[in-house]
């Protein structure tokens, strides 16, 4: 209502503005002006109407507010009243920027959390928490596992201290040369936040808190992106008009000044095309209708509003990929709460005094879940297993001593939740799950379509909202759906529970994928960190009393046959031979070891070595407590051997001495 009056008002200064003689050549011309199709106004009406008021109503009445000033502009420059239809055009230009304003604050003020009820929304200022962010982060592989990496960063940003520090306020702030960026990366791992804050850019945006050098500020999903790829052509300006509230979109308004636009393209690693297309098929015409991948390869690299600027979200596995059709760009790595926002969200999340500080006391001494309380997605998983722990009087040191064991015991309260006539509906759906989850690690796949839902045969009406997050993203005017793990590393784990599993006809008739445990191991051995998480749950699952707890809870068998193969894997293949026996230099085989919690095993799977040589390694206090599990039960260790390692300085005083757990 606030943006139709303002359209009626700066409608009647432009007519109030025409002398007599100009206002009747006005009238005559308006009367078969033929505007886009829409019948002309009455000329008898135009003829009786001698002010402007009356006529700005009429207008408004007959052609709808924005349309009518449009209407009125293309008259007056028909008339040669240019001036006055320029000045009009910069008054309709400023209406739209603000009421495209109270769009973007009205779309981006809530948003749908995790396995939250149809139609149930937050404010996401609510939810939103500040995150730490740091410009230009070290260098990363692609490989390094988003999850396990995350607390070494967090010590690196401290060693680093606060020059690298940055915020959402600062990002497109000029560097110590003066230089302004006008590509911003921004890096994270799954969960970490990056949606939510881009969102939250948005919404500060929209209510003028942030980046005021833009006038405009458009959010492009990269998973909507991929939908429309399946469209024949579009253009820049269609991109931008799917931004845009109903109505018409005015893009040469939007467009005259480029240096004064801001797209936020979300999710980069989940295009499904390159965007380093050649130059010769990158186009540099707003309006001209391409590929999807041609326009968002020609605005990354510059052929299309050179001027204006991206900030871009991208997981780290997509960096490299990224980098070929970037330059000049600058990065920013989120790296989720610090160890005070942790605490703080412990404190708010239990209420409770002592069972706050027994939970994070307790996760502290992990370093895998203590890392992964740096994404807040997980930060709330974990609360809710421990406090549900808690709350039936458990000792939390002796029901989750290991990371398998918390998410064993998150699945227990899934399960819980379904009433009991879904049992025996259980233990099929959860080998599909597994079999789903398991394949897309090998694809890299993190998005689910419905069509695959129904592959895997997981489209049961409860169960899957149990299990699966559902997101709907829009192609044009159609919404689809697509599914995912609660994060990345729940998926891992429904992998490993695949492997661990006994064969059964279910995901055998499917054809889906065969258990090569092998394979897996293989690639463990090759550090590739997709594995690395997977392989340490398939280790715990294979703990005894969690695989009597999983039949019990599930009706899902563990095959034996699993633990012999994991056996004799890391007696055969994870160590160098010497003439005094056998060497491991690989830390993660130790952590793997303590995830089975099986004193006979360890032993057993220790008999062949006689020595441990780490290099370059700084050993955290849960590295110590798992070196020490291992070399308590190791009866044939002759040596260990340390080059370069260290010890944070937060663990000095629980120092790990060989030999002496």
């Amino acid at each position: 209502m606030a943006g139709e009056v303002n359209s009626w008002n700066i409608l009647l200064e432009a007519l109030e503005d025409l002398v007599l003689d100009m206002f009747k050549k006005f009238k005559l011309k308006l009367s078969h002006i033929d505007y886009e199709g829409i019948p002309n106004m009455s000329r008898g009406l135009l003829e009786e109407t001698n002010d402007a008021a009356r006529l700005a109503d009429h207008m408004c009445e007959h052609y709808g507010p924005d349309s009518a000033v449009e209407v009125a502009i293309c008259v007056l420059e028909g008339i040669n009243q240019r001036d006055t239809a320029d000045k009009l055009k910069q008054k309709s230009h400023q209406d739209y920027r603000q009421k495209y304003r109270e769009h973007v604050a009205r779309e981006f003020h809530t948003f749908k959390e995790m396995n939250a009820c149809l139609g149930e929304k937050v404010t996401l200022s609510s939810r939103y928490t500040k995150l730490v962010m740091v410009m230009n982060p070290l260098g990363r592989s692609e490989q390094e596992h988003e999850v396990l990496s995350l607390r070494q960063r967090h010590a690196e940003v401290e060693g680093e201290g606060a020059h690298f520090a940055v915020t959402v306020e600062t990002l497109f702030q000029p560097d110590e040369r003066g230089q302004t960026p006008q590509i911003i990366v921004l890096v994270g791992g799954a969960g970490i936040g990056k949606t939510v804050t881009a969102r939250k850019i948005m919404l500060d945006w929209a209510r003028g808190a942030i980046y005021a050098q833009f006038d405009y500020a458009f959010y492009i999903n990269c998973r909507e992106i991929n939908l429309s790829q399946q469209e024949n052509m579009l253009s820049l300006v269609d991109l931008i008009s799917a931004c845009c509230p109903c109505g018409k979109t005015p893009p040469e308004g939007i467009l005259a000044s480029p240096e004064k636009l801001l797209f936020i393209i979300d999710g980069f690693d989940e295009l499904k095309f390159s965007c380093d297309q050649p130059k010769n098929k990158l186009c540099s015409d707003c309006g001209e209708r391409k590929p999807v991948e041609i326009i968002l390869s020609s605005l990354f690299q510059k052929t299309l509003l050179s001027q204006s600027s991206l900030l871009i979200t991208t997981r780290p596995t997509a960096l490299q990929r990224l980098g070929l059709c970037l330059k000049e760009e600058r990065y920013a790595e989120i790296i989720g709460f610090s160890n005070a926002e942790k605490d703080e969200y412990f404190h708010k999340f239990f209420r409770d005094e002592e069972k706050a500080i027994k939970a994070i006391t307790f996760v502290k001494r992990n370093d895998t879940l203590f890392a992964m309380c740096l994404v807040p997605i997980m930060c709330w998983t974990i609360c809710t297993v421990l406090e549900q722990e808690l709350n039936e009087g458990k000792d939390l040191a002796q029901t989750s001593r290991t990371t398998t064991e918390l998410y064993v015991l998150y699945l227990s309260s899934l399960i819980k939740r379904g009433s009991d006539d879904l049992k025996q509906d259980m233990k099929k759906f959860l080998s599909r799950l597994c079999c789903m989850a398991a394949d897309g690690i090998w694809k890299q796949k993190i998005l689910f379509h419905e069509k695959e839902i129904e592959l895997y045969g997981l489209n049961h009406p409860i169960l899957l909202s149990l299990f699966l997050s559902e997101s709907v993203v829009r192609n044009r005017m159609k919404c689809v759906s697509v599914y995912s793990f609660l994060h990345l590393s729940f998926q891992e784990f429904f992998a490993a529970l695949f492997y661990a599993l006994e064969d059964n006809k279910e995901t055998g008739e499917m054809g889906m994928l065969g258990k090569d445990i092998k394979k897996v191991l293989e690639n463990f051995s090759k550090y590739d960190m997709n594995w690395i998480l997977v392989v340490q749950f398939l280790f715990g699952l294979l703990n005894e009393e969690t695989s009597k707890y999983l039949v019990e809870r599930t009706g899902c068998k563990i095959s034996p046959r699993a633990k012999e193969d994991l056996l004799k894997w890391i007696q055969i293949s994870q160590g160098t031979t010497s003439c005094s026996g056998g060497v491991i230099h690989n830390l993660y085989v130790f952590h793997c070891l303590f995830e089975i919690q099986e004193e006979t095993f360890v032993s057993n799977a220790l008999e062949r070595f006689t020595g441990i040589a780490l290099k370059d390694c700084i050993l955290s206090q849960y590295d110590q407590m798992v070196l020490s599990f291992c070399v308590k039960h190791w009866t044939g260790l002759d040596c260990f051997h340390l080059d370069c390692c260290s010890v944070p300085l937060e663990d000095h005083e629980n120092e790990f001495v060989p030999g002496h757990p």
